[in-house]
């Protein structure tokens, strides 16, 4: 008679889990589950000290062109068809990103093999960076997917596979619930800034938290060494970051802010702006000088109304004061409700110059941009401006209302009442160059 054979499910702590960096969330995973995406991830592993255990394990795969179609039912489905973003309702573009390169797309099916959900990792390999977006389950599996569990398969599937290429993974989790949030947590993706306002789900407006997930190296190795230099409204940003990560010396300044009237006056005599728009409606702006090298452009997202993806290259002070305020007058005149920028932290002079625009710091990011020439990744601010006022029904996890105390959290109405604010910082010019 044969004896029964009892089969042994491997358990994971809830307190191996909620870490720091990348390695250490791999750690316990190493002997238990097979890494390599490509090859698919059953998830046959339980976690203690936790409630649901009874949800099903989620069996993740790599998203082929044919699962185009089914991916925008998805997005369809869960937004009725009011998906901001649309190239996520195009089959034609998911099929595009599907065999793009810098984008991986993770299927998630339930155990007969039906598509369930997904997720989408954009990869950044100039800034070693991965940006997680599209986390998303079908009605009908909601509280029956383990989604705790899909987050974690999909993360050791990507930080295993772009180990040596992608050292930071970062999110825009939205607020108006928290079990995204917590389920990225679980993986180490923590709360490091906030975007209030930003977004635009089924009619409403929501504001967005960041979490972001680091490489042991990427701030132990090759971290800038260079202190860094921030205004005093940033202090509390740097120090929520510091309690984590332990980032070290930093100097708190003032800089005095001098422009010469006469250059500012000829930089908006030969300002030049141009735009281009695109079939989803995303328009590229782009400032620039006659006859000079400097720039500043932005994404605009109409659907939303706001502006982001700043990047700017500048000769001078002067340079950047003009094209933020051309920034500011291009908002007015769209009716824009949200702008980002994410400023150095090694340049107090251009995060004043954004800060008496009305903006204000709301993240302090370590090692977000790598810089090719030094080898070196730099700190940047997450600074943003936003009217409005930030909706109650907001649900964070509770590193996510540590970040949310820290930081003002009232919408910029000096500046909003302003009909003309480029033609205000004009007259008092004299004023904001000695403050």
């Amino acid at each position: 008679m044969l004896s029964e054979e009892t089969v042994s499910i491997p358990r994971i702590s809830l307190n191996e889990l909620f870490c720091v960096s990348t390695d250490e969330f791999l750690r316990p995973f190493e002997d238990i589950i097979d890494p390599n995406i490509h090859n698919g991830m059953f998830l046959d592993f339980k976690i203690s000290d936790r409630n649901h255990t009874h949800k099903i394990n989620p069996i993740l795969r790599l998203a082929c062109p044919e699962d185009a179609a089914e991916i925008v039912e998805i997005y369809n489905e869960l937004y009725d068809g009011t998906y901001p973003y649309k190239e996520m309702e195009d089959e034609d573009e998911v099929k595009k990103m599907i065999q793009d390169p810098t984008i991986q797309w993770i299927i998630y099916q339930d155990p007969s093999f039906n598509v369930a959900g997904c997720i989408t990792f954009v990869l950044d390999f100039e800034n070693k960076r991965g940006y997680i977006r599209g986390f998303m389950l079908r009605k009908q599996y909601q509280g029956h997917i383990d989604i705790t569990k899909a987050m974690i398969g999909s993360m050791i599937g990507m930080c295993h596979k772009y180990k040596n290429e992608i050292y930071i993974w970062y999110v825009e989790n939205r607020t108006a619930h928290a079990k995204s949030q917590y389920s990225m947590r679980v993986c180490g993706i923590a709360p490091i800034g906030f975007y209030p306002n930003k977004d635009v789900f089924l009619g409403k407006v929501e504001s967005d938290v960041m979490q972001i997930l680091y490489d042991e190296r990427v701030l132990r190795l090759y971290r800038s060494k260079e202190i860094p230099q921030i205004l005093s409204e940033v202090q509390s940003c740097f120090l929520y970051s510091d309690k984590r990560y332990e980032l070290g010396d930093f100097k708190i300044v003032n800089p005095s802010i001098e422009l010469n009237f006469k250059k500012v006056i000829n930089l908006k005599n030969r300002l030049i702006k141009n735009s281009k728009k695109n079939k989803f409606g995303y328009e590229t702006i782009r400032f620039s000088f006659e006859g000079a090298s400097s720039f500043f452009k932005f994404l605009y997202t109409p659907n939303v109304q706001n502006f982001e993806k700043i990047e700017y290259q500048v000769n001078s002070l002067e340079d950047l004061y003009v094209f933020v305020q051309e920034l500011m007058k291009c908002k007015n005149e769209l009716n824009v409700r949200y702008c980002e920028v994410f400023l150095s932290g090694y340049i107090p002079e251009h995060q004043k110059i954004f800060q008496k625009a009305g903006f204000s710091p709301r993240g302090y990011i370590p090692s977000w941009k790598y810089n090719k020439e030094l080898g070196v990744f730099e700190d940047f601010i997450l600074f943003n401006y936003f009217s409005g006022y930030i909706s109650k029904e907001i649900y964070l996890i509770q590193e996510g209302w540590d970040l949310f105390t820290r930081i003002d959290t009232k919408p910029n109405k000096k500046i909003k009442e302003r009909k003309n604010n480029y033609q205000y910082f004009l007259e008092n010019f004299l004023t904001f160059c000695l403050h």
